[in-house]
This record gives C-alpha cells, structure tokens and sequence, in this order.
C-alpha cells in the first residue's frame, strides 16, 4: 500500500470514532508486517482532528529538481561523444548545473 492509502484508511476510521489504539490495532490485524507504526497513526489521527483533510504530502520547501532534464543529459552526452576527457566540472560548467548533478548524469 502507499503512504496516501494508509492515510486515507487512518482518516476513515478517525472519522467512525476509533481511537488511535484500536485504528493501530485494525492495521495490525489486517496488514501485519505491512501496518504503519503506532506512532505514524497517532501522528496522523492528531492531524485530522486539527482539521487537516488532505491525505497527501504538502509541498515542501526547496529548489526542485531541475538539472537532470533528458536536455541536459543529451547535452551532456554530446560533450562526452566529442571529448572523451571532458570532466564532470566542465560539464557543470557548460551546462550551469552543480557538479553533483553533472557527476549524477554522468555516472547514471
């Protein structure tokens, strides 16, 4: 089951009245080894009674993942097939991206 899943059935049972235990307990029954901890549910059953109705993950801060576009690994081939001693901070260089995404590119 995905995270999202395991919410949704955790908001379901909140909402019929079941207490943090007894949800735990259910996935348990259910789910066995697959059952989320007890400290996840009580987290996510204190999060629906502040009022949070979503299932899913909020946004999170951050610069998103940008540099490892099929263009710059195309890009980054290309320089690779045209000298073949190019290094990974050339590369990030020419393609304005960090080092580590280069050396990512590259190596994967």
């Amino acid at each position: 089951m995905e995270k999202t899943e395991y919410r949704a059935v955790i908001k379901y049972l909140h909402l019929k009245g079941m207490t943090p235990s007894e949800i735990h307990e259910d996935m348990v029954r259910t789910l066995t080894d697959n059952a989320p901890s007890y400290a996840t549910v009580k987290r996510w059953v204190n999060e629906f009674k502040r009022g949070r109705e979503s299932v899913e993950n909020y946004p999170r801060p951050g610069r998103p993942p940008t540099a490892t576009t099929e263009d710059n690994v195309n890009l980054a081939l290309g320089m690779i097939m045209q000298n073949r001693r190019i290094s990974c901070c050339q590369i990030a260089e020419r393609l304005g991206i960090s080092t580590e995404r280069s050396d990512n590119i590259v190596t994967k």
